[in-house]
């Protein structure tokens, strides 16, 4: 058989319809994982082509660009309601048990087209909205995950550290311990205080980060952990830090924690006694008036002294109530779902406004950096809820 008679059957072989029999093994459901992930892995356990299975799930002719194979890391597959179906035939999966696993399965994130319909599209490069690579020791290699918003988080086994940032990757934090100790800690801040507990870890996050870019705190500590990790031609120090700051984010936060609790109890609360027990417990002396203080300075704005009781009938409800309302509750409980009331990008310069906000002119402390929604100068009539 020539070349061109082996093209010619290869083609009369995928152009068949695909059937559930040419589908015999199901692979494991994700919780969280992107349509495309979840197709690739699919095609790929049962030996055919990306391209086919989406050419299944299509009424009429597939785009030329859609019947290539899709690239999870830097695409998602779009589904109509009736491909979803298709797809639960194919599969022999319950529709809404693929919707639970499948965040892209999700009513609000479908097609809106009568018939069978796909489409592939390529991922915003926005941080946050890239998917996040899957922990091989826990999930399937080569899945990968929805970010819902999230550039990164810890793996649950405490041995791999997930982002999306640069088409994503993968860190072996393995030699470093003291990060799945981290990881410890946070739960066990998530478990006493709820998400509100998350929330203050990713904030302390964030100002870790901005003493990290200033090449402030603990900065000796820091580079010692990148070189452990590995940083080199594949591993940048500027990708490594969201990781090796991670330890000290959380017994920042910590810290923060207390400064609520006392803001709480009394509206004289002083900042500066704040500041200090910080600079003495990690023994930097310049938190309390050097530039190390900045950033807790932006977030000391934001949490301001409340004297009023928070409402609430448990205790997980009153912390979360005391928190500023550039605090939103996650939908997902875990380690960094909650957002930051800080709002710097990590990755572009400290003094970066990517926008200037048209209601405060990016005076307020919440739109420092970027246009909130939240802006305390935004008119009532132009509030989303």
């Amino acid at each position: 058989m020539t070349q061109g008679t082996k093209g010619a059957a290869k083609a009369r072989t995928t152009s068949k319809p695909l059937k559930k029999a040419d589908l015999p093994i199901r692979v494991p459901l994700i919780h969280g994982e992107t349509t495309a992930s979840y197709l690739a892995r699919t095609a790929a356990a049962n030996g055919i082509e990306a391209g086919q299975l989406l050419k299944a799930l299509h009424q009429g002719r597939l785009p030329r660009a859609t019947f290539a194979p899709p690239r999870p890391n830097l695409e998602e597959a779009r589904l109509s309601p009736e491909a979803v179906a298709r797809l639960a035939v194919l599969v022999e999966r319950d529709e809404d048990q693929l919707r639970r696993a499948l965040p892209g399965l999700h009513p609000s994130k479908l097609l809106a087209a009568a018939g069978a319909e796909v489409r592939v599209t390529a991922w915003s490069d926005e941080p946050g909205e890239g998917p996040l690579k899957a922990c091989p020791l826990c999930l399937e290699d080569g899945a990968w995950l929805v970010a819902s918003g999230h550039r990164w988080r810890p793996c649950a086994c405490g041995r791999r550290w997930q982002c999306g940032d640069d088409h994503g990757y993968l860190i072996d934090t393995t030699p470093l311990p003291e990060i799945g100790r981290a990881l410890q800690q946070h739960r066990a801040f998530d478990h006493r205080l709820g998400p509100a507990g998350d929330a203050l870890v990713a904030d302390a996050h964030q100002v870790t980060l901005w003493w990290w870019v200033s090449k402030q705190f603990a900065r000796d500590l820091w580079r010692q952990r990148e070189d452990e990790l590995g940083v080199g031609p594949r591993l940048r120090r500027r990708q490594a830090a969201p990781a090796v700051v991670y330890p000290e984010a959380v017994r920042l936060a910590a810290a923060m924690n207390d400064w609520e609790t006392s803001r709480a109890a009394s509206p004289d609360a002083s900042a500066r006694d704040w500041l200090a027990d910080v600079a003495d417990r990690f023994k930097q002396p310049g938190v309390v008036d050097g530039r190390e203080s900045q950033p807790l300075r932006y977030w000391l704005d934001l949490h301001t002294p409340q004297p009023a009781r928070p409402a609430g009938r448990r205790m997980t409800e009153r912390r979360w109530n005391l928190l500023p309302g550039l605090h939103h509750r996650p939908a997902e409980h875990g380690p960094f779902q909650a957002n930051s009331c800080l709002r710097w990008v990590y990755g572009l310069p400290l003094t970066s406004v990517t926008e200037v906000c048209p209601y405060c002119g990016a005076n307020a402390p919440t739109c420092r950096w970027v246009p909130s929604p939240d802006c305390p100068e935004r008119p009532a009539e132009d509030q989303h809820p």
